[in-house]
């Protein structure tokens, strides 16, 4: 057990990085971390409330390292990058909280878990929805065998994205990046939680062989899914689908169906709401922050929540999606397109991924018109 006020160190100080100086500000202003190091290849933004002020700003993360030596690295960097960052900081004596995904394949999964134990350094990956307490709960009441004999688990999601999403960055929509495949696209990125929940809430155990995968685009330039669909077995023989768009007319904040013999749940992970059998409407629960939880399993040994171990199973569905080709382009004739700063929505797309989620059924499998 490590005691000391823990010193934090940030590599990507912008992007999603601004979510974890937001988390860090009230933690610093309480004394709770120390805030010792951001490093950044760009100029990093500041605002009123979350101030650089004397944090010392870097360039290059070794240099970051030696200069503030961290007892705990947050990496928020493009997933290409993990790796090699997470390698350094794990090396220099620091834990990680790695933003997902951690990486793109089971090689380089192997080799993060293999450096990991080497160094005898903690990783925590950020899927913050496994912080749920409504998982939790839900987990609670599956152990307890209140739906009896789980079945099926099924996520759908339905979200927007304008044109403007795929210009974010250089590698926005990209499959690959200077010959490195990029983990972006509906399922990779924005709907990463809905695969790890999924699995998650299906018992964390391995897939039984190889997944069935459709994926769509219903733009021209992009070259990933915003609309797609997984399906699998795991070796427990529970059934686990995950469907999701960008392009749907209807927003679904990411619906958990979980089908047992003896009745069904709910959740909705986004917002940490939970239906179990029996109950009349969903109850809200609460969140325990994953830093939060990396801090206290280095103070006093808490379980992580979301360690390296538990992002296995789902880098090899991450791993099956960014080898797959190309997406099939949607027709027109399927489209709308709505707003100055266009949005894609695609007919039918919120309700086909709600019933291939509900129905353990692929979009091919629906009788759609655009599948």
């Amino acid at each position: 057990m490590d005691l000391r006020i823990p010193r934090i160190a940030l590599v990507g100080a912008n992007g999603y990085g601004l979510h974890h100086r937001h988390n860090l500000e009230p933690k610093r202003r309480e004394g709770k971390v120390e805030f010792v190091g951001m490093c950044d290849t760009a100029d990093i933004i500041e605002n009123a409330d979350i101030p650089i002020g004397d944090v010392p700003v870097f360039d290059d993360v070794q240099r970051m390292l030696d200069a503030t030596d961290p007892h705990i690295v947050i990496i928020a960097t493009p997933p290409p990058t993990h790796l090699p960052i997470a390698t350094l900081a794990m090396r220099h004596g620091a834990d990680v909280y790695l933003e997902k995904p951690p990486v793109a394949n089971l090689d380089e999964y192997a080799q993060l878990y293999a450096i990991m134990v080497e160094t005898g350094q903690n990783v925590q990956v950020g899927f913050q929805a496994l912080g749920s307490h409504a998982f939790g709960a839900l987990r609670d009441a599956v152990e307890a065998g209140q739906l009896g004999e789980i079945q099926s688990v099924g996520v759908a999601g339905s979200w927007q994205r304008a044109d403007s999403y795929y210009r974010r960055s250089p590698w926005a929509g990209k499959r690959e990046a200077n010959g490195t495949p990029v983990a972006d696209g509906a399922l990779a990125n924005p709907f990463a939680h809905a695969s790890q929940q999924a699995l998650a809430a299906a018992g964390d155990w391995p897939l039984a062989g190889s997944i069935e995968l459709e994926r769509l685009r219903c733009r021209e330039q992009i070259e990933v899914d915003d609309t797609a669909v997984w399906r699998g077995r795991n070796k427990g023989g529970v059934d686990i689908t995950v469907a999701v768009t960008l392009c749907g007319e209807r927003k679904l904040e990411g619906d958990v169906y979980v089908k047992g013999s003896e009745g069904e749940a709910w959740l909705e992970y986004p917002t940490d709401r939970l239906r179990l059998p029996g109950d009349d409407e969903p109850k809200t629960y609460g969140r325990t922050d994953l830093l939060d939880n990396l801090m206290l399993h280095r103070q006093r040994g808490v379980g992580l929540i979301s360690g390296l171990r538990r992002a296995k199973t789902f880098t090899a569905v991450l791993e099956t999606v960014l080898n797959d080709p190309l997406p099939r382009l949607v027709g027109e004739e399927h489209l709308r397109r709505v707003g100055e700063d266009p949005i894609a929505i695609l007919d039918g797309a919120d309700v086909a991924v709600e019933r291939a989620a509900k129905e353990n059924k692929l979009f091919s499998e629906l009788a759609l018109p655009w599948a």
